[in-house]
């Protein structure tokens, strides 16, 4: 009975993600400006939010193995830590790939590429000592210690590392419309970066209800540059002209402007409409689901057969 069960939620796992991936072509429309490239944002955002349950699960058996000394959570730490690893890597993969359509570059060491970089050293740090260690007894004490010092820096380095660099490519705020960002505040002939775009800006014009603004965006290296004219409508308290960056598929806008003091904050979007926002939202939603249910399964399997495997080193010892 219970195997008739396992068998249905699996085969209802299949269909779920069958589903998401169906919808990634089928539900979610073209981006204005980013097209088919906007679609693997249902896959990244689900394996990077995996990574982090799968080490906070791995951490918490670690703590729990330290507690009891119980071989079986020891089991269930590794195979999480490992699903977690893997899922980090799916997450960095599709990432550099969206890089790559969008800003022309698979690896630039963006904050978020190399606190993710760094996440991964760590884990392989983990998998690294457990595998120097013969001993059983030293390899679970030592690898819980690990994990549980492992998990302390993915907070920082998922959340808050990234976040502390006003300089990044990766698009926290810029993919979906109505998402929240901070952006740059510039006045006239302030320097400020955009992604890895150098923006300054020249001057600031008002023309009744609308503030325009002149702004120099230049491409790393300074092989090019051009002249850009966000605007900002003062009736409305909105961004109004939002022209695109040169080569790229995302806009420049004024977030906001204070024309006392002479300042002006530009922040990046990616264009869209809320029909389609709507609809990107909810198929994020069934893909994380769906990946988080894909990783339980993937780590129950894993611990069984590590399991298995502890039992089998066990005999093995007591026949020799």
């Amino acid at each position: 009975m219970a195997s008739t069960r396992t068998r249905v939620a699996h085969l209802l796992l299949g269909l779920w993600m069958s589903g998401v991936l169906a919808a990634m072509f089928v539900v979610i429309p073209q981006y204005e400006g980013l097209g088919n490239t906007g679609r693997i944002i249902i896959m990244h955002v689900p394996t990077a939010w995996v990574s982090v349950l799968a080490f906070g699960v791995s951490a918490t058996f670690s703590a729990l193995y330290l507690w009891r000394k119980k071989p079986e959570d020891d089991d269930r730490a590794l195979a999480a830590a490992e699903c977690g690893f893997l899922f980090t890597v799916l997450a960095t993969v599709t990432g550099a790939i969206f890089s790559q359509v969008v800003w022309g570059i698979y690896w630039n060491w963006d904050p978020r590429q190399t606190s993710i970089f760094v996440l991964l050293l760590i884990y392989a740090g983990l998998f690294a000592l457990r595998a120097a260690l013969d001993n059983p007894d030293q390899k679970r004490q030592l690898g819980a210690v690990f994990s549980l010092f492992a998990f302390v820096t993915v907070p920082f380095l998922i959340f808050i590392a990234p976040r502390m660099a006003e300089s990044t490519l990766h698009p926290n705020c810029a993919f979906l419309p109505g998402s929240k960002c901070d952006g740059i505040e510039l006045s006239e002939g302030r320097i400020g970066l955009l992604g890895d775009r150098k923006v300054q800006l020249l001057m600031l014009e008002q023309q009744g209800d609308q503030v325009i603004a002149q702004v120099i965006v230049s491409e790393p290296g300074l092989v090019s540059e051009a002249t850009l004219a966000p605007s900002f409508d003062l009736t409305q308290a909105a961004p109004a002209a939002m022209p695109e960056f040169p080569g790229l598929r995302y806009r420049i806008k004024m977030q906001d402007v204070d024309l006392t003091a002479g300042v002006v904050r530009l922040n990046i979007e990616a264009p869209g409409t809320e029909a389609s926002d709507l609809r990107t939202r909810l198929t994020l939603l069934a893909s994380t689901l769906g990946f988080t249910a894909l990783f339980i399964w993937m780590y129950q399997i894993r611990a069984r057969l590590l399991g298995v495997q502890w039992q089998l080193e066990q005999r093995q010892g007591a026949w020799q």
